[in-house]
């Protein structure tokens, strides 16, 4: 939806996307660092046209993009899949992006109906006295899962209604971001760029924060939590047993070609269900830091997602949209929504530079 003001939180998002500093965009645009601020913050709510304009063209957004009604979303930290060295700069520069892409699925999905039999449930921990491990095996029940490892995560979790897009952070810090956003279901923003075992593992981490942590609490301590929610969800106590009988970096591999979990989790599954000791598990992980600098074997691919494509689709198809109809949709280029939602099944980041 569009408006009639410009909305300064709009600037401050296509300036993110485009990891473009105040200064940057000043220098871009041959104004003052004064002048971008003050729009940002609310001192001047009507540039002049030529300012938009100028915004517009160095930003590569299309004006519409600047007068939509939507506001920038922040996320909790602990909804955030990531290391501890990732900066304030790419942070932003993730969160816009997924902020545009959030702006999206709320505008395609008010033409597409869909409803799912079982939807991602929330549990609290403290309310349901349950543990993590608990909790997993009662959502595998509750899904009806099979036995054994888990074909695809991301299957499971679109036909529960989340969505899960793929995007590429530019950066291999950050492995996946989950929220709940009122009148949209669960989303999933996942790195596309890292090993599809990692990939799984990570998607199961944010699944765990969206069944468990519906209210925050210490970073640490849900970051454990959902840790504790992947392993148990991916690789069940007492299916798992079994393969883990010889634990030898020999043999782990043909474990990880079933289970489709890395190497490097199976090793620390077997350390948590005490199949291995502790000095025979810091021997492990030695071994394996030598053993695998360049990556594990046996590399999985990284699942693919079809429900923002099956969206896409409905447009196009069902609804007779055009590129130029779903640019003036998404207040964003004919170039970028090819780029983005037609040229391939993954779906890629609009606002890459």
């Amino acid at each position: 939806m569009t408006g009639e003001r410009f909305n300064a939180d709009m600037l401050k998002l296509a300036r993110d996307a485009r990891e473009f500093t105040q200064a940057d965009l000043a220098e871009a645009t041959g104004f003052t660092q004064a002048l971008i601020s003050k729009i940002e913050n609310g001192l001047i709510q009507a540039p002049s046209d030529d300012v938009i304009d100028k915004l517009a063209e160095k930003l590569r957004f299309p004006r519409a993009f600047f007068f939509q009604v939507e506001k920038q979303v922040g996320f909790p930290p602990f909804h955030y899949r990531k290391r501890q060295k990732l900066g304030a700069k790419p942070l932003a520069h993730i969160g816009a992006i997924i902020n545009i892409r959030r702006q999206h699925v709320a505008k395609l999905l008010r033409s597409y109906d869909s409803a799912a039999l079982k939807p991602i449930p929330q549990i609290d921990l403290d309310e349901s006295g349950l543990t993590p491990e608990k909790i997993a095996e009662r959502l595998r029940s509750h899904w009806m899962l099979p036995r054994g490892p888990i074909a695809n995560v991301v299957e499971i979790i679109e036909e529960a209604g989340g969505i899960v897009i793929l995007a590429r952070f530019g950066t291999d810090l950050l492995d996946g971001i989950s929220f709940r956003s009122v009148g949209l279901p669960p989303l999933f923003f996942m790195n596309r760029d890292v090993p599809g075992d990692r990939f799984r593992f990570s998607l199961a981490h944010e699944l765990g924060h969206m069944v468990m942590h519906t209210m925050p609490a210490e970073d640490q301590k849900m970051e454990q939590e959902a840790h504790r929610f992947a392993a148990a969800f991916l690789m069940p106590a007492s299916d798992i047993r079994p393969y883990l009988k010889d634990v030898k970096l020999s043999a782990l591999g043909r474990v990880k070609s079933y289970w489709h979990v890395s190497i490097k989790a199976l090793i620390k599954r077997a350390h948590d269900l005490r199949l291995i000791t502790d000095h025979y598990y810091k021997i492990l992980n030695i071994n394996y830091n030598k053993s695998f600098k360049e990556g594990e074997p046996f590399q999985l691919p990284v699942e693919q997602p079809t429900r923002m494509r099956a969206i896409i689709q409905h447009h196009i198809v069902r609804l007779g949209y055009s590129v130029e109809d779903l640019a003036n949709l998404l207040c964003i280029s004919q170039d970028d929504v090819r780029r983005a939602y037609l040229e391939t099944p993954r779906l890629k980041l609009v606002v890459s530079n």
